[in-house]
């Protein structure tokens, strides 16, 4: 597979990258470390988004690789695979639920996938820290799995080289994503006003609870029947048009800040 030729589909993964950073549990694991950085590592608070996006991709790129490495061994059934297609829409329903709830009760993002983290490191802070909570969240089932899915796809289509390259466009997407919000995170926490923060949560938070549904139905009906996805091109748009709704939502964010006395 030529570049060239693959560019539409990487256009689309970057896309994909993006909407997966502004995922409310990377939102939450962002938040979080750099709440916990803004007084033990001031310096690094704002970069909090961008080193969890590089143990992330890090680990993405590792799933991607060893699943490209064993497709030429193991090859599972699609059976196996239509199954576990159900389980990314099971988790964004119940992430859109469980933020809905979180919003409704103190515009706080919930953290569904940190859960299954050890306490010890989602009480960490500092840079090495995100660095091993994002490895760690890559790990997580569903994100294991698209990973390994798009490394055995993509060595059918043209070996390792299209598999790392794959996961790599994903990768830096979400880091866009992901140190865009760590920067501007920061820039909220530090007004110390509490008021600004909610509703910085509640700006970005029912969107975000609006993408999980429309995702999870988008899915959902392409399984049920083949005749209601959606093509590539809309899928492709709909991801633009996302990616826009959360810059302007970020803008906002940034243009109220300035409003506030020092």
């Amino acid at each position: 597979m030529s570049v060239d030729a693959g560019l539409p589909a990487l256009a689309l993964i970057f896309l994909l990258g993006m909407r997966h950073g502004l995922e409310p549990d990377h939102l939450a694991a962002v938040d979080g470390l750099t709440l916990r950085s803004q007084s033990a590592h001031p310096r690094w608070a704002p970069w909090m988004g961008a080193l969890f996006a590089l143990g992330h991709g890090v680990s993405v790129l590792a799933i991607v690789a060893v699943a490209a490495l064993a497709s030429s061994h193991f090859s599972p059934s699609e059976a196996v695979f239509g199954w576990l297609e159900w389980l990314p829409i099971a988790l964004l329903l119940l992430i859109a639920a469980l933020n809905a709830r979180s919003l409704l009760a103190g515009a706080q993002l919930a953290e569904v996938r940190a859960r299954l983290l050890p306490r010890w490191v989602r009480d960490t802070s500092g840079p090495l820290a995100a660095i091993l909570v994002g490895m760690l969240f890559a790990l997580v089932f569903d994100t294991a799995v698209q990973a390994a899915a798009w490394g055995y796809a993509a060595v059918a289509l043209g070996g390792m080289g299209p598999a790392l390259l794959t996961g790599t466009v994903f990768a830096v997407g979400m880091g866009v994503t992901d140190t865009f919000d760590g920067w501007v995170t920061a820039k909220v926490m530090r007004t110390g006003k509490i008021d600004i923060v909610r509703a910085f949560r509640r700006r970005l938070g029912w969107p975000i609870v609006a993408i999980c549904v429309a995702m999870a139905a988008c899915m959902a009906a392409g399984k049920l029947d083949a005749a209601w996805s959606l093509p590539e091109s809309w899928m492709a748009s709909l991801g633009g048009a996302m990616v826009w709704l959360m810059a302007a939502l970020y803008g906002w964010t940034l243009l109220v800040l300035r409003r506030v006395p020092a």
